[in-house]
């Protein structure tokens, strides 16, 4: 079998193609849960601000009010790597089919560290060493409204997953009021859930009749009103996420610097084929004003 001195060249795009492919054909949770950007910069910042108060009645002009400045957030990109090494003696052996095998755990390793990436977000969400912009975890009893503000908002809880809790808290989201006391208008409609409590959620989305009671009366979150997402890269098997899911994609990013790409390069005096993969990205909320939190545990 003859190969030529460029062999690394000649099989990258088709190794490219398995490379891609693979990650395509896994569920991409990413995508579900974040608004995902692409980013030009070494990092992407916002300033919240906060919100105006009603109408005032007319006096003749038109009344002015301004902005309170809110919680800045930073997003700062970080960089990651991951490489396979194809020895010559595997394309002179016809053993491309080992090749490809490589080349999809590498494209396994990529899916993995970004799908766990976006899932800490989610695990850390009530650790005390991991704050947003408002200096808290992102589930916290304590998130001040605006800075410097002794009004706060709870958005973590210790209470199981079932339907009375769950009605529980979304009277609470809904009650939420922003810096001038008008509501927010929450919109809870999604739970996101570990594997261990996915049969749990799917009763409580989906019969009709309302669990866990004798009464039959009709449950209000079938129908479609609540969404479940499974997500098997949540680590704590107890703990489960309220969001309004209009507001978590408007409010928790997902920065694409430069997206993860295949390159190759052949060594000469070994004659092994290095593949790379280099990516780029960053993550995290704006705001907590979309999510709550509970773990019993």
């Amino acid at each position: 079998m003859q190969v030529s001195e460029n062999w690394g060249e000649l099989m990258l795009p088709g190794l490219r193609h398995i490379f891609n492919q693979h990650i395509k054909d896994m569920p991409d949770y990413l995508s579900k849960i974040y608004s995902v950007e692409k980013s030009t910069k070494a990092q992407e910042s916002t300033l919240g601000t906060g919100e105006i108060g009603t109408m005032d009645p007319w006096t003749g002009s038109v009344s002015y009010e301004d902005f309170d400045k809110g919680f800045k957030a930073t997003y700062i990109h970080k960089k990651y790597s991951k490489g396979i090494q194809v020895e010559r003696e595997l394309v002179d052996d016809d053993q491309y089919t080992e090749i490809k095998k490589r080349v999809k755990k590498l494209g396994r390793t990529v899916y993995y560290t970004t799908q766990t990436h976006a899932a800490s977000t989610f695990n850390n969400a009530a650790n005390a060493q991991i704050l947003g912009p408002d200096s808290k975890p992102l589930c916290a009893t304590d998130h001040p409204k605006m800075p410097g503000s002794s009004s706060v908002i709870s958005n973590l809880g210790t209470r199981e997953l079932n339907a009375e809790n769950v009605d529980l808290v979304r009277n609470e989201m809904v009650q939420w009021t922003d810096d001038k006391g008008n509501l927010i208008l929450i919109q809870p409609d999604t739970l996101i859930v570990p594997v261990s409590l996915r049969k749990k959620a799917t009763i409580i989305a989906e019969t009709k009749e309302e669990p866990d009671t004798a009464d039959h009366a009709v449950n209000v979150y079938s129908g479609g009103a609540l969404k479940v997402i499974e997500w098997p890269f949540l680590t704590d098997q107890n703990m489960w996420f309220f969001v309004d899911s209009m507001r978590m994609k408007e409010f928790l990013f997902w920065y694409w610097r430069r997206k993860p790409d295949f390159a190759d390069k052949v060594e000469f005096d070994d004659e092994v084929s290095k593949f790379k993969v280099v990516g780029r990205w960053s993550f995290g909320a704006d705001t907590f004003t979309w999510i709550y939190g509970n773990n019993p545990s």
